[in-house]
Order: structure tokens, then sequence, then C-alpha cells
């Protein structure tokens, strides 16, 4: 049986069904009933736990033959502190592996964790690797790059303004992945063979199917949503936290919004191993958008960007 955590979320929701579809035991963990329903659906089964319950996460975890961890990639728009909330989240997940004694895990990191400042919540995902490689487990920390489904949060600039805007260099290369891929990693890892061992955690990067400049992204998108006049615009730092603030983010959140930003455009935030085909993933960004962008455009309503 193999613990699946943020089940709800896509990553989550796409490890579960990996799991599911190949015959394994899936335990389900999430922080509502009705979201774990589709995953209850699937067959898996569902546990309602919050994420900073550590008593709870270890009773979960009980008997695993591996867990999935993932913690909150999301801006929680309005908080005060997102860093201290990841703090607690990665705490608790720790002692709860601890407590359950797994002995595989498989995180859910980024590019940028190999640093440990200067990244925005990418910092967060830092500290789950360093605390994490502190168990008695071999672990794996899947360093995901830019996900594609950050674009949904275009379609109302697309469609209003008939432009992606965005703070990132035009022609920056950015390893642009599909969410879906990376749970299907996951799993893989999950019930693969095991090459990490205790005291030995494993770093594998996902760069998607092929690097990309958000220039190059816009192109695929006017050409397929047959809008041959849609532009990219490089927001300023400062006009891209106006723009947040004015949309209801804290000055924390924006602030670290901004640093994703200024990071990846400095290449502080890069990806570091070389391209290869463990690092790569199959989801095209044509795919992507003929999926999952252009029915939301289509559909007349903005879509929240999510992992």
């Amino acid at each position: 049986m193999y613990v699946v955590t943020g089940a709800t979320g896509r990553t989550g929701s796409a490890v579960v069904d990996e799991l599911v579809r190949a015959g394994h035991g899936v335990r389900a963990l999430g922080r509502s009933a009705r979201g774990l329903a589709p995953a209850a659906a699937a067959g898996a089964e569902p546990v309602v736990a919050e994420p900073t319950d550590a008593q709870a996460l270890a009773a979960a975890c009980h008997g695993a033959e591996g867990v999935y961890v993932m913690v909150q990639p999301n801006y929680i728009p309005d908080s005060p502190d997102f860093a201290a909330h990841q703090h607690r989240i990665v705490e608790a997940m720790t002692v709860a592996l601890a407590a359950a004694g797994v002995r595989r895990v498989v995180t859910l990191s980024s590019w940028g964790a190999d640093q440990e400042a200067g990244t925005g919540p990418v910092a967060g995902l830092h500290r789950l690797e360093r605390r994490t490689n502190t168990l008695d487990a071999a672990v794996t920390h899947l360093r995901a790059g830019y996900f594609m489904e950050n674009l949904l949060g275009q379609v109302e600039s697309i469609r209003r303004d008939g432009r992606i805007a965005a703070p990132f260099t035009p022609d920056l290369p950015m390893p642009f992945i599909a969410a879906e891929d990376v749970g299907r990693a996951a799993a893989r890892h999950l019930v693969g063979p095991t090459p990490a061992r205790p005291g030995a955690p494993e770093v594998v990067e996902l760069h998607g199917e092929r690097d990309l400049s958000m220039a190059e992204v816009t192109a695929v998108i006017g050409r397929l949503a047959d809008l041959p006049g849609l532009r990219y615009a490089q927001q300023s730092i400062e006009r891209f936290v106006a723009e947040q603030r004015a949309a209801g983010a804290s000055a924390n959140v924006a602030g670290l919004m901004a640093e994703v930003a200024r990071s990846i455009n400095s290449g502080h935030i890069a990806a570091r191993q070389p391209r290869s085909a463990a690092t790569t993933t199959p989801t095209t960004i044509e795919t992507f958008v003929a999926r999952a962008l252009l029915p939301a455009l289509r559909a007349g309503a903005p879509e929240e960007a999510a992992r």
C-alpha cells in the first residue's frame, strides 16, 4: 500500500491514478472528504487529515510501502507568512514519516531547491529536502520545472488584452512541464527500483518535453488559438507586484512571487542536471494548450493556476 499526500491536487491525483491503474493499494490523503471523492471513486482509500497534524499523518502512513510527499506549492494569496505555513507542514510530515517508520519517500520538489534562499516558496522545498534527508528511508526528490498549468492564469489577459503578461525575460528558456507528468514520474519512482538509500538521497530534475521561452510559448498559444496578434509583454517587477496586491495578495506573498521572478531571470533558479531521457517527460506544450488552455479560453471564465 502506498500513501499519497496532496491527493486532491494536480500532481497528487495523477500519482493516485497511476498507482491504482497499476493495481497497487493506495491511501489518498486530503483535507476534505469532498475533495477526495474522485480518488475514492478511482479505488483509493480516502483519508482526511490536516497537513500539519503529525499524529494523523503518522497513522495514515503506518504500514505504507512508500509515501509521496507534497508540501503546498501554491500560494495562499492572503497569507501573512507563507514560509511559516510551509515550515509547519514540513515539520509535521517529517515527524510523521519517522514515527510511522516509512522506508521509501518521494517528494515533490522544484527546480531551484538546491538554493537555500532567494527563491520565494521554493526555499520551503529546500527545507523539505533537508528534513526528509534525515529519515531512515530511501528518499528521492523530484525537482520539477515550471508548471504548464501556471499558464491557465493568463486566460483572462489573453481574452481581454490579447497578450500574455508575466515578469519573465521573453527569450529565457525554461523547463515547462505538465503536472500529470510529474505525478506519473512520482508513481514510477515509488514502485520501481530504489537507487537511493538511507543517508544518500536521490535528486532527479524533471525538465518537461523541451525548454521554452515565454515568447515561444506565446507563439504556440497564438497559433493554436488562432490569435495571430497575441503578444508577450514582460512586466516590470514593480508592476507585477502591484497587480498581485490589487488582486488580493498579501505583501508577504507578493514579495515571494517577485523573488521567484527575479531568481528565474537571474539564473539563481535554474536546472542543474543535463537534459536526458530520465529528466524529459512526454507532454508537449502543444498538447497541453490543446487539452487545457484552449477549453478554458473558450469557456469564458479564467482558470486558477495550480499544481
